[in-house]
């Protein structure tokens, strides 16, 4: 017989559907500020978005980055419709790749202020949707300000972000205690 202790029985966290919007327009914006063709080649713009410190030297997030991280929630996946096969499966960030890990290190060093930004207003009585949006304005808008970023690609660090930071705590984010949150975005990668 198997050991199974490690085998969770909780289904995976699906995304918020106003998040998965996001998703697709910050993953449609990249596309075209960092994919172009060469002759018969899809040639990626070497596009730094973000650099910050980490242990002996420094981390930088690409355009491409964001992109790779992005693009399995947007991918759509056609279904047989002669078998019958009900709802398409759930579209999940994986938070195991290198580019992952770049965005949950980003995240580990400002956890304080990108907590305070997403939780603001969490404490409002606000329809999904607009939590999103606000979350997402709030950390564009800081991404610009606070850490240098274009304001082209704001949106899109901003929405990779709050994609880990939600995945990463099964939407518990803002219910968490700060060690809890800490924990699973520890746990994470």
């Amino acid at each position: 017989m198997a050991n199974h202790e490690n085998i969770s029985d909780d289904p995976p966290y699906a995304l918020p559907s106003e998040l998965l919007q996001e998703v697709r327009e910050a993953e449609t914006d990249l596309r075209k500020s960092v994919q172009h063709i060469e002759g018969r080649y899809l040639v990626y713009r070497p596009t730094p978005i973000l650099e910050f410190p980490a242990g002996a030297g420094r981390i930088e997030i690409t355009g491409a980055d964001l992109l790779q991280f992005l693009q399995p929630l947007v991918k759509s996946i056609a279904l047989d419709s002669a078998e019958g096969r009900g709802k398409p499966p759930r579209k999940i960030a994986s938070l195991k790749s290198v580019v992952a890990r770049k965005i949950l290190d980003f995240i580990m060093l400002e956890f304080e202020e990108l907590r305070a930004l997403i939780c603001k207003d969490n404490k409002k009585k606000f329809p999904l949707s607009a939590k999103t949006t606000v979350a997402i304005a709030g950390l564009t808008h800081w991404a610009v300000d606070h850490m240098g970023v274009k304001e082209e690609f704001a949106k899109s660090i901003a929405t990779s972000i709050l994609v880990a930071v939600l995945t990463a705590t099964k939407g518990a984010f803002c219910k968490m205690t700060a060690k809890e949150a800490m924990e699973a975005l520890e746990r994470a990668s």
